[in-house]
């Protein structure tokens, strides 16, 4: 009978220090799928979102001009730097992006001291540099164009969500985002990026 009693109550600790260990095996499994978690994926809570081009029925979308003439100068950069990748209705010497941020003509030398400031050793935006952010003309036979743009700050981590159609003798193919980028001391790394990756090919 006691040999029974025993048993019973080891079976009943084994069992609850299995329940107690349970929620923290959880804990450490769910710390380590967020910080393996590169592509950011899932919902950022706490962050700031800053809404650049609305989609709307026509391409491009509508710029927010109220949110765009605001921005911090390192968002700004982004936007900057977008605004060298993909179109806004441009129109050979203006893009509406670029104009919206306070940066002037495209490619002008405000837009270039900026992209070049927060991208150093990225090597699309050396590309785009070499290129003097030039970007063909809306309606053009090849060129491209913004549906929409958004940016979403969580701490040092930055995600570009978007919509791009590129435009290439009638035909229409479209890239989105989302693009990851962490910054430190100002400088934008990337983690991921799905636009011009032909420029980073060696």
């Amino acid at each position: 009978m006691k040999r029974t009693i025993q048993i019973s109550l080891l079976l009943s600790l084994a069992i609850g220090l299995q329940a107690c260990n349970q929620p923290k095996q959880t804990d450490q499994q769910t710390t380590k799928e967020r910080s393996d978690d590169t592509t950011h994926d899932a919902p950022m809570q706490d962050s700031v979102r800053y809404d650049l081009i609305h989609q709307t029925d026509t391409i491009p979308g509508h710029i927010n001009d109220a949110v765009v003439s605001q921005l911090k100068e390192p968002i700004k950069a982004l936007a900057a730097f977008y605004a060298a990748m993909g179109g806004t209705d441009c129109d050979g010497e203006r893009c509406k992006l670029t104009t919206a941020l306070g940066l002037g003509k495209q490619g002008s030398e405000a837009q270039q001291k900026l992209i070049a400031r927060y991208f150093p050793n990225d090597k699309v935006a050396q590309t785009v540099l070499e290129q003097n952010c030039y970007l063909r003309p809306s309606g053009a036979s090849s060129f491209s164009d913004f549906a929409f743009l958004r940016v979403t700050e969580h701490g040092d981590t930055i995600r570009v969500d978007y919509k791009l159609m590129n435009y290439n003798q009638s035909k229409e193919t479209w890239i989105s985002g989302p693009d990851v980028y962490l910054i430190k001391n100002n400088v934008f790394q990337k983690v991921k990026r799905n636009l011009w990756t032909f420029a980073e090919r060696d």
